[in-house]
């Protein structure tokens, strides 16, 4: 499964998104926006963070797997 992980400029998770498949294709998908300083980062989410609900856990799990500048 993809996920967008969105960084500011010392590295912080600020946002995630699980990344969906529109039913309809002329829809899209969408997906969060990096605003200014931030960057986006589209990985693979590790399978055992699939299951993981909680936005902060979450973020303090994924630390590791983005990639750095």
């Amino acid at each position: 499964m993809k996920i967008t992980v969105i960084t500011s400029q010392d590295g912080k998770i600020v946002g995630t998104a699980r990344r969906g498949t529109a039913t309809k294709p002329e829809a899209g998908d969408g997906g969060p926006v990096a605003g200014p300083g931030q960057s986006v980062h589209v990985i693979d989410l590790p399978h055992e963070l699939e299951g993981v609900e909680d936005a902060g856990e979450l973020h303090r799990r994924l630390k590791g797997h983005i990639p750095s500048r």
